[in-house]
């Protein structure tokens, strides 16, 4: 049985969402379209994980920019 989990999940920005955090910078709610990127990257890749009901032995995460407005998030690691 194979114990090497990868998964790979390409996000890019949403630049309706990018105005609204444009917005929100003003008003002191820090979140930049990089960062939501990511969030929305490791929360699809937590829910994978769920999905599929795997549990890690230990996991990293590799996160590359692949242009201004996209990011490839590598998720890799042993299941226990």
């Amino acid at each position: 049985m194979d114990k090497q989990v990868r998964i790979v999940k390409v996000v890019t920005r949403n630049f309706v969402m990018d105005f609204v955090a444009s917005i929100q910078n003003m008003f002191g709610a820090n979140l930049s379209s990089y960062e939501k990127m990511l969030d929305k990257g490791t929360k699809a890749i937590e829910y994978e994980l769920k999905e599929k009901d795997i549990i890690m032995e230990w996991y990293r995460y590799e996160i590359s920019q692949l242009t201004n407005g996209a990011i490839a998030i590598l998720f890799y690691g042993d299941k226990k």
